[in-house]
């Protein structure tokens, strides 16, 4: 499929957009690591896009330089309030319900932006889909975390996925335990892929090779899930 893409620079959204060149019902909002819009984020946006989906790729520092060094990229994540992220992302979404016309839009995230999704769909109702890939979640929260994703998930109205990794030296077995449990007393669905020896980031991170090996199955699995929710 022939897609478009373009870089946003505000000012009142940041981003990379790609989209089917001959339009598309429905969108996501990619909510990316701490890295921001990088080659994966990119790639990722664009291998939905050849799906028939819109993607943007939210940028989660609104414009700063891209950055490679994890500990300065935690250094800005760190500095991020939930209000303000879960502010940001909403401009996306109503630029895609509105002057895009989309039809439908979901968020997707991967590590902090898995988080930031469940902040977003908990909050706010117009999304039709939400798929989070080793989301991080920190618990107890961090100083700069007003809000609690792990509560929080319980009020998502939307279809859900989560994929979990066995090896996520983030988010530990028992927040996984809250979270999924939260998710599976909602009415709406919840889908769950658990790859034992994957690890955090397993999406992203080509050694060791159970990453590629568990990336295979999840992706594919991934886009179907957004591809049913929102076409």
């Amino acid at each position: 499929m022939a897609i478009k893409t373009q870089m946003i620079s505000g000012p009142e959204r940041y981003g990379y957009l790609a989209e089917p060149v001959g339009g598309a019902r429905g969108g996501v909002v990619l909510l990316p690591t701490i890295f921001a819009i990088n080659a994966f984020a990119r790639g990722y946006a664009d291998t939905l896009a050849n799906s028939g989906l819109a993607c943007a790729v939210w940028d989660i520092y609104a414009g700063l330089p891209l950055m490679t060094d994890y500990e300065e990229s935690l250094k800005r994540a760190r500095a991020l309030t939930d209000e303000a992220v879960v502010s940001s992302i909403g401009k996306w979404i109503d630029h895609m319900l509105g002057e895009m016309k989309l039809a439908a839009v979901g968020v997707l995230g991967f590590c902090i932006g898995g988080r930031f999704a469940v902040l977003q769909a908990a909050t706010d109702k117009r999304i039709k889909a939400c798929a989070m890939a080793y989301p991080s979640i920190e618990n107890p929260r961090l100083s700069n975390q007003a809000m609690d994703s792990l509560a929080m998930a319980a009020d998502i109205a939307c279809p859900v996925l989560n994929v979990q990794p066995g090896k996520d030296h983030v988010s530990q077995p028992d927040t996984y335990e809250i979270l999924n449990t939260a998710l599976f007393k909602r009415s709406a669905p919840t889908t769950l892929q658990y790859y034992p020896v994957a690890e955090h980031g397993f999406m992203h991170r080509p050694q060791p090779p159970e990453n590629p090996a568990a990336t295979m199955l999840a992706s594919p699995q991934l886009l179907a899930f957004l591809t049913a929710c929102l076409r």
